[in-house]
């Protein structure tokens, strides 16, 4: 016979009350702290018409950029979630018995609508603790990205560095020049420091600035300018993408841009530029202008060639862009990130070449891939098709004792109630879901009549379990939200785990 599940109001609170105070300690040690930057996981009501919402977009009139929380210290990754690891397991023994009990009658919310897959597993056992349409293709939205951050920490490990660099160029008779050579690095910032100590990203002002100390050295005051891309190749925008899309939520990706492609640099909802390559170049000009370098004429594309390095500037970790791009669902990120694997599995860095080399690295990993039909890396287009066990056991993979190379995919993932997607629009506030606050961890996802969840949590009894929760023909967003924030609150207080 199934455990009580807590339901009622009382005890909802008293658990809650509870958690929140364990909770604040756990997250003050979970990092990192980025405050959820974007406005996510709306309907578009204002446009007056049915269009696709995914993260990040905004009507044509956005609200001011919400600001990032600095909290606490950013921790990484490694200690981040510790001891929550597959192999610490507790003494009682979970039944696929006593969860169904628990979750059944809650995956008939009406707010799901009729097509929900649902799948809980110990990350420690290949088989399923609760199957529910858990092989059946949906529509991921935005948890796309777990699957994406895996298979970059896998393909390319934890400590990797996007370079952007800056190349002197074939010779101009009188006028040197010099090339800006783009490292497939979105975060490349032309904002001075970040607020949050966990989160500062590779600064133009400080290439330029090296740049010019670099040609003075040489005794050159005077460039012509090139910039290269071709890092990345291929459509920048994916044909299954809704055109609307670069009005605050993508740019199209390239090898070179600065702040991620926004026309408006400091407001995280701004709409895209069409040319971010082209747009960084120009910043980039004006910067060495600032810092004593004439540069003569237009920016224009160019071949890096073999030509020596005058300066260059990294990204942060791996590890941390993939923290990032979890917590705030950054779909340029994503997107960088999938052409990077394609680089590092030697394909052409594509959509198409990276989706197959995300396959690839995954099936590396042991990993079966039956259920992953991707056409992108970060669940933008509607094409893309995941079974909730194909998540359930890519989040194992990064839950596994031997591969800590793939915590950041779970490190990065929201706090409920505290931080990125998972604390914006009221969730984990109010019952029956204020219980679960700071206790699941999970990547939210969603576009018009698709609600997604997948993460990880510890029950009461102290077993941890990995789920994914979908929902891809949901009539009504914000109670589908509701409905599976419902559920995975009730896997963290079913006790099911025993003991």
């Amino acid at each position: 016979m199934a455990r009580q599940v807590p339901g009622t109001l009382p005890t909802a609170i008293v658990s809650a009350a509870l958690g929140i105070v364990l909770a604040a300690g756990c997250v003050w040690a979970a990092g990192p702290w980025s405050g959820g930057q974007r406005v996510s996981e709306r309907e578009n009501g204002l446009r007056g018409r049915l269009t696709p919402v995914a993260e990040g977009v905004v009507p044509p009139s956005p609200p001011a950029p919400s600001s990032r929380s600095a909290g606490p210290t950013h921790v990484p990754a490694g200690a981040a979630l510790d001891p929550v690891l597959a192999g610490d397991k507790p003494g009682g023994g979970l039944t696929a018995a006593e969860l169904a009990g628990a979750l059944g009658p809650l995956t008939l919310a009406p707010g799901l609508g009729k097509h929900v897959g649902i799948a809980v597993a110990d990350p420690a056992s290949p088989t399923l603790l609760f199957d529910d349409h858990a092989a059946d293709g949906f529509a991921p939205a935005s948890t796309n990205k777990v699957v994406t951050a895996v298979a970059a920490l896998a393909a390319l490990g934890p400590d990797d560095r996007f370079t952007t660099r800056v190349v002197q160029g074939p010779n101009s008779g009188a006028t040197a020049s010099i090339v800006l050579v783009g490292g497939g690095d979105p975060t490349l910032s032309t904002q001075g420091p970040s607020a949050d100590p966990g989160y500062q990203p590779a600064s133009l002002d400080d290439l330029a600035a090296r740049t010019a100390a670099a040609l003075r050295a040489e005794g050159v005051k005077s460039v012509t300018l090139g910039y290269d891309a071709s890092v990345f190749s291929g459509p920048g925008l994916n044909p299954t993408w809704s055109p609307e899309y670069t009005d605050g939520n993508v740019a199209p990706v390239t090898g070179l841009m600065v702040d991620e492609g926004r026309a408006r640099a400091a407001d995280d909802l701004s709409p895209r530029v069409t040319d971010p390559a082209g747009v960084a170049a120009g910043d980039f000009a004006s910067r060495l202008v600032a810092h004593g370098i004439q540069v003569t004429g237009k920016p224009a594309a160019a071949s890096a060639g073999s030509g020596a390095q005058l300066a260059d500037v990294t990204s942060l970790r791996l590890a941390d862009l993939v923290e990032h791009m979890l917590t705030v669902s950054d779909n340029d990120l994503a997107e960088a990130l999938l052409r990077h694997v394609a680089v590092a599995d030697g394909r052409p860095a594509t959509f198409d070449g990276g989706v197959a080399a995300v396959r690839d690295e995954l099936g590396k990993l042991g990993l079966d891939v039956t259920g992953l039909d991707v056409l992108d890396g970060s669940g933008l287009s509607r094409k893309d098709s995941i079974t909730p066990a194909f998540e359930v056991r890519v989040l194992s993979a990064a839950a596994a004792d031997n591969h800590p190379d793939l915590r950041a995919a779970l490190t990065g993932l929201p706090v409920a109630g505290f931080t990125g997607t998972l604390a914006e629009d009221g969730r984990y506030t109010t019952p029956p879901s204020l219980a679960g606050a700071g206790l699941v961890r999970a990547k939210t996802g969603s576009l018009t009549g698709v609600v997604t969840l997948a993460g990880l949590v510890r029950d009461s009894s102290g077993q941890l379990l990995v789920f994914s929760l979908m929902a891809d023909a949901a009539p009504d967003s914000a109670a589908a939200r509701a409905a599976v924030d419902r559920l995975a609150t009730t896997l963290a207080g079913c006790g099911c785990g025993g003991g």
